[in-house]
């Protein structure tokens, strides 16, 4: 799994939000709000403030018609186009966004914070449209102009190089983020991912540097536990898995700790115990691929044809042609014919 990517503006604003109605927001503060709207009809302020709480609270339609509404009786209020355009970038309207960014820093030039929006979204459009990227770094620049110490610009920086594969200005950038803030989490994540690619040991620093500030991220304990594996650390890898199972027990990261677990039991022979683990990813992911093939050849070792035939089936049903799935199948058959 690779390391997740920077969230420090505008989409860790917008991510996971709803774009349908859904159910009714609460409704004891949907109440006052409307009273103070019907009190004050043409205060765009009221329709701001609704339309963030209902943004905040996943209603991202019922927020878009507020914040039309908004701008419509105020359109001088920079936070109400930077709302806006958290909104539209949660519709996927990224033009609409853009649009809503750009008047927010044309009433405000001095907004870091707005100008790093942008940037970030420059970035993430960029993957489609190369072009971003000068536009994207443009406006960093401009932001470390206006404020030196400033990490969030640094990460956007080192992201929009790792893209381009300027390796040397990606890791120096991320330098900077951690020189400025030791407790960037995503700085550390993204160093450990890219010195755990080279089996460079310098990752294992910048992991458990990522653990100390955030000691229950699964993504970060996962990765760490591939690192052990890579390095043939086994026991520490092990030690690693097993953790993470303890702080969660459900999601990917989980289901392939056990996944791994697993694998190193069937490595050593240990057939059962290996089924076991298998199961335990299987219940955190009913579609679990790999872990129905794997538990197949534990079973299969075990001489269980029936169950082993079963885990192999259920492995071709979620992904055809499955190699190992087919494999196993086979084996199977010449094993039972002997």
């Amino acid at each position: 799994m690779a390391a997740v990517l920077v969230g420090c503006c505008l989409l860790s604003a917008c991510k996971g939000k709803k774009v349908d109605g859904g159910d009714s927001a609460p409704v004891d503060s949907l109440a006052y709000f409307a009273d103070q709207i019907k009190q004050h009809p043409n205060d765009a302020e009221w329709y701001y403030r609704r339309a963030k709480y209902q943004f905040e609270h996943e209603f991202v339609q019922e927020a878009y018609s507020d914040i039309l509404k908004a701008v419509k009786l105020n359109d001088s209020k920079a936070p109400y186009y930077v709302l806006y355009a958290d909104i539209d970038y949660a519709r996927q309207d990224f033009d609409g966004s853009e649009e809503h960014l750009q008047k927010a820093l044309s009433l405000d030039p001095e907004n870091n914070e707005v100008r790093l929006k942008l940037a970030e979204l420059f970035y993430y459009r960029a993957k489609a449209t190369p072009a971003f990227y000068d536009e994207c770094l443009k406006l960093l620049e401009e932001a470390r102009s206006k404020q030196p110490h400033n990490p969030k610009a640094y990460l956007i920086e080192a992201m929009c190089y790792k893209e381009r594969g300027d390796t040397t200005n990606y890791l120096h950038r991320l330098q900077m983020v951690i020189d400025q803030d030791p407790n960037e989490v995503k700085a550390h994540l993204e160093l450990g991912y890219f010195y755990q690619k080279h089996l460079d040991i310098l990752g294992i620093d910048h992991y458990q540097n990522a653990l100390r500030i955030d000691p229950k991220n699964e993504e970060i304990n996962y990765n760490l536990g591939l690192f052990y594996r890579d390095l043939g650390r086994i026991d520490e890898s092990k030690a690693q898995f097993e953790h993470l199972t303890t702080i969660s027990k459900s999601g990917s990261y989980v289901a392939n700790a056990y996944y791994q677990l697993g694998y190193f039991d069937l490595l050593e022979q240990n057939y059962a115990a290996a089924a076991e683990q298998f199961s335990k990813a299987i219940a955190c992911d009913q579609n679990f691929v790999d872990a129905y093939a794997a538990r197949g050849e534990a079973y299969e070792m075990m001489e269980e044809y029936e169950k082993a035939r079963a885990d192999y089936n259920r492995a071709l049903q979620l992904q055809e042609n499955f190699e190992k799935a087919i494999v196993g199948l086979n084996s199977i058959d010449k094993k039972v014919k002997k």
